[in-house]
This record gives C-alpha cells, sequence and structure tokens, in this order.
C-alpha cells in the first residue's frame, strides 16, 4: 500500500519541478535591439519574428445612410391583362360565383405572382369553399407580397378567419395580435 503511494509522490515530484518558472535575471537588459534571425542550416527556412505595431484608440464616425423611400417593386399590376382580370374576379366574388372568381384569379397570377390582391381574393374564396387550410395557406403568402397596410388587414382577417374555421385559437390570436399592429 504504502509503495504506491511513493511512487505517485514521486512522479508528482518530478512534474512539478519540471514546471516550475524559470527565475529572470536582476540585471538589467543591455539592448533592446532583437537579434536577427539567421537561417537554419539544416532545412533553409528564414524565421522572423512578427513585429506588430501598437494598436492606438480611435474615435468611430458614425455616418447616417440617407433615407430612401420605399420601393415598389413592378409586380405586373400594372398590365392591362391583369386590371381585368382582377376586375372579373371582384365581379364573379360579389355575386357569388366562387369558380368563376378562383378561376380568374388564378389567371391573374400567372399574370402577376407577386401581387397580394390574387391570394387574397384565391383565400377568401377558400374560406368560402370551407377549406381553412388553403385558405390560411394563401393568405399567409400573400402577406409576403402586401405592401399597404389595408392589404395587410385584409389577408390577416382571411387568416383569422380560417383560424376560426379550423378551431385554432393560436392561429386567431396571432392573427388579432397583427391586426391591432396594423
Amino acid at each position: 500500500m504504502l509503495r504506491p503511494f511513493l511512487f505517485s509522490a514521486a512522479v508528482l515530484a518530478l512534474v512539478g519541478c519540471q514546471s516550475l518558472p524559470k527565475l529572470e535575471s536582476t540585471q538589467p537588459a543591455e539592448t533592446t535591439e532583437k537579434p536577427k534571425a539567421e537561417p537554419s542550416k539544416s532545412s533553409g527556412v528564414v524565421i522572423t519574428p512578427y513585429e506588430q505595431a501598437e494598436i492606438k484608440r480611435q474615435k468611430l464616425q458614425v455616418v447616417v445612410p440617407e433615407q430612401k423611400p420605399q420601393q415598389k417593386f413592378e409586380d405586373g399590376r400594372s398590365l392591362p391583362a391583369f386590371k381585368q382580370l382582377m376586375q372579373q374576379t371582384q365581379t364573379a366574388y360579389q355575386q357569388g360565383r366562387w369558380n368563376d372568381a378562383e378561376a380568374a384569379a388564378l389567371r391573374a397570377q400567372r399574370i402577376a405572382p407577386q401581387a397580394a390582391e390574387t391570394y387574397l381574393f384565391l383565400a377568401l374564396v377558400a374560406n368560402l369553399k370551407n377549406q381553412p387550410a388553403n385558405a390560411e395557406a394563401l393568405a399567409s403568402r400573400g402577406l409576403s407580397y402586401a405592401q399597404t397596410p389595408a392589404m395587410k388587414k385584409q389577408l390577416w382577417l382571411a387568416i383569422a378567419k380560417a383560424g376560426q374555421k379550423q378551431n385554432n385559437p393560436k392561429t386567431v390570436q396571432q392573427a388579432q395580435q397583427a391586426l391591432k399592429s396594423l
């Protein structure tokens, strides 16, 4: 039992002796110049010390860029064919012809795939056809393209209605919070 203890003590003593810090001489340094590195004769590699200049602190100057007006991207809404199809969609929706309204909105969507109006009408028709999951997905997609608060409000209302039909209180609550922030 004494033998393992003596062995571990001897190992610790050897390790401890090797890790003692070297004592520095108390004599002042005679030269401040660093010696030049000499090339090693065996490998031909020259090792030079890296001399880093002192890092100086400077005050940060913040330049605020000019605020540009929000850009409206051209999504095809200005095309006459799109305007005509959206008019047909609105007329069919108001007359209760859901299939005609959906068909016209789908054709308008092919012309201008980033127009939020098409997603709004498709979501409204899907809600009326008792397809609330589809309506919620379409309205959410339309939100990514909506540029005006009025359009965002209509899309959130469609999402809220779809959430009510699905008995999903989380979706309804999310829509109500978004409506309050608009």
